[in-house]
């Protein structure tokens, strides 16, 4: 009997110190539920008539709610603690007058890159560092053939977020399942590269 009851009192202690460890970690990680970005970037388009027609818009955020978004003062690309990378397929273009209404899917991944080696000059440095948030999107871009200018307009839903070192603690952008919208505004530089240039914001819904 006493050996019963002294490996059930170990069985307890050792949950509860358990429950201790995962409540201390959780506790040092700070959720930012609500979204609220800026970014800066560039976009490349196949050029006309290749197929299949294929699309990446890149680059890195200005402002990310709660963190310092750069190493130094001086802010850009080279200085950014956060970069992504978006690929997407065009689901269908409309025609009205000089507008050209495209709608696409795809997927962007947020990046937490210490290194801070970001370059225009070389699009795959925006994903070369550490994936923090990834999610699905539908894009609409109304694009203005005669001012060669463009609005686009995301809808989003995070698929995967994971935690990132800042400060004392950890942080993590967003919610798993949770929806943010972003909405662009640019220049086209077709056929380029890049196909253009844009900045925009992000923010929950």
């Amino acid at each position: 009997m006493r050996k019963l009851v002294a490996l059930v009192a170990a069985v307890v202690v050792a949950s509860t110190v358990a429950e201790a460890t995962r409540s201390a970690r959780s506790a040092n990680v700070t959720r930012l539920h609500d979204i609220s970005l800026e970014l800066v970037g560039q976009l490349t388009n196949s050029p006309p008539g290749v197929t299949p027609v294929t699309h990446v818009h890149y680059g890195y955020l200005s402002y990310v709610n709660g963190v310092p978004a750069f190493t130094a003062a001086t802010a850009g690309e080279s200085t950014a603690l956060f970069t992504f990378f978006a690929e997407a397929a065009t689901v269908r273009v409309l025609v009205d007058g000089p507008l050209r209404v495209i709608t696409r899917v795809g997927k962007i991944t947020i990046y937490r890159d210490p290194s801070a080696n970001g370059s225009f000059d070389r699009p795959d440095s925006f994903r070369d560092g550490t994936p923090v948030m990834v999610a699905t999107f539908r894009q609409q871009v109304v694009g203005d053939t005669v001012s060669n200018t463009f609005t686009a307009f995301h809808r989003d839903r995070i698929t995967s977020t994971t935690p990132f070192a800042a400060g004392r603690g950890k942080v993590q952008l967003g919610d798993v399942g949770k929806k943010f919208e972003i909405v662009l505004q640019g220049h086209l530089n077709m056929p380029g590269p890049p196909s253009g240039f844009f900045a925009g914001h992000a923010s929950s819904r």
